[in-house]
């Protein structure tokens, strides 16, 4: 069996919402290409940090017993702060809390360029592909109240194609949408958006993110070694269910802690990983999922020999309720007709203020012994108004059992997407 190369994509998509109808027509996209500006390392690594920080946020407050999870946390925090440039008052202020984007706004945007701008450059080094894509979709009726610095702010720090389409038209906007949405996540991610959001907007506007990776890992699984095994459901192992394990023995980065073990599995691409975090099974209490772990456990990997088990799997998963955790997390006045304040955005002489009417995540992943495929797809509709161990004995990392991954960019340690396994899905051919 030929198995896929490893990709990932993810998308964010923000819908804004109105109060008004005009005549419409469809406008040209407008893209500029990011420019890298010239952001000093310790900077871009404390930018990582903050951007760590509320997804390892979002992580807990979705992990459920017993339940899948997986998501972008570079493509939620880019389109967020693609709609943060345009927000003013208390809801920036909120926003900047709720999402820790704690540096000074310039340096927060030159920095999203410049991350942004890096993964791009890897994807055309040869070794993996890699892009980053970024859009705003708003009303025809409206587009006279685009603000010129707010335009200027999407092209220039974020890359961003630039439409004004028929918002009268739902199910046509929607459609389109959704296809440039399929066009950016390898054509995984399908209707992220319905007619209705495009309806309930009233001449609203729409923001989209998307990344999108593949490549291969620096070591691959052989396919031969790949068997059936049960992959425990439950901590007491009373219930489990068949897996296809992949298995390879090779040198890792690879730490053991009184709760977990950790092991990073590099892509060919130098600068992307996976790491992935195993409970103990004998541990009283499970490993804390958080950006002071994620930087320890990075500090402390060592390469040594490991033997490796790792299930193969596949599934399309949405983020759970996502509009709901960004207002618990503090992010509240955004989502409200009445209090919110995007006139960063819009000019407020016109009377079409903006509000965030829903947040909405899917994605897709696939890992395999060849690499990990996955797609992820947010929309934000918006509406108007040390030493190495010396012991000869080899460790075995078998996760038959759940465990958290990560894929990362390791220069800036900056998380791209992060998941849970509990219950893998059924086998297939």
């Amino acid at each position: 069996m030929k198995y896929a190369l490893p990709l990932f994509a993810a998308l964010l998509l923000i819908t804004f919402g109105c109060s008004c109808t005009g005549k419409r027509s469809i406008q040209k996209p407008v893209a500029i290409e990011i420019v890298k500006p010239d952001v000093k390392p310790e900077l871009m690594s404390q930018f990582a940090g903050y951007n760590s920080e509320s997804a390892f946020r979002l992580y807990n407050m979705a992990d459920s017993e017993g339940e899948n999870l997986f998501f972008s946390p570079h493509s939620i925090s880019t389109a967020l702060s693609m709609a943060y440039g345009g927000a003013r008052g208390n809801t920036s202020a909120e926003m900047k809390k709720a999402l820790s984007f704690l540096m000074d706004d310039d340096i927060h945007h030159l920095a999203f360029a410049n991350l942004n701008a890096t993964l791009n450059e890897i994807g055309k080094r040869g070794k993996a592909s890699l892009s980053v894509a970024n859009g705003l979709f708003q009303s025809k009726t409206y587009e006279d109240l685009l603000l010129p610095e707010y335009r200027k702010l999407l092209q220039q720090s974020y890359g961003s194609d630039i439409e004004s389409l028929d918002f009268s038209d739902h199910v046509g906007t929607a459609g389109y949408i959704n296809k440039w949405v399929l066009d950016r996540t390898n054509q995984r991610i399908k209707d992220l958006v319905s007619p209705e959001h495009i309806k309930t907007s009233n001449d609203g506007m729409v923001l989209v993110n998307a990344i999108f990776f593949k490549g291969d890992w620096l070591r691959k699984f052989n396919p031969k070694s790949t068997y059936e095994a049960p992959f425990y459901l439950t901590p007491d192992r009373s219930e489990e269910k068949p897996v296809k394990m992949m298995y390879a023995k090779d040198s890792f980065g690879y730490l053991e802690t009184p709760d977990c073990q950790v092991l990073d599995l590099p892509y060919a691409e130098k600068d992307l990983a996976m790491l992935v975090i195993l409970p103990n099974e004998n541990s009283k209490t499970p490993p804390t999922i958080d950006e002071n772990s994620f930087k320890n456990w990075l500090d402390k990997l060592r390469t040594q020999e490991v033997k490796v088990h790792i299930p193969r799997f596949k599934m399309d998963l949405m983020f759970p309720d996502l509009s709901t955790k960004l207002k618990e997390m503090g992010m509240v006045s955004a989502f409200s007709a009445a209090a919110a304040d995007f006139s960063g955005i819009r000019d407020p002489r016109g009377g079409a203020g903006l509000f965030i009417k829903d947040v909405i995540h899917k994605a897709f992943v696939e890992v395999n012994e060849e690499g990990t495929e996955a797609a992820a797809a947010t929309a934000i509709a918006m509406e108007t108004m040390s030493m190495p161990p010396m012991e000869i004995v080899i460790p075995t990392f078998k996760a038959d059992h759940l465990f958290t991954y990560i894929i990362y960019h390791k220069p800036t340690r900056s998380i791209l997407f992060m998941g849970k396994l509990a219950d893998p899905p059924d086998l297939t051919d």
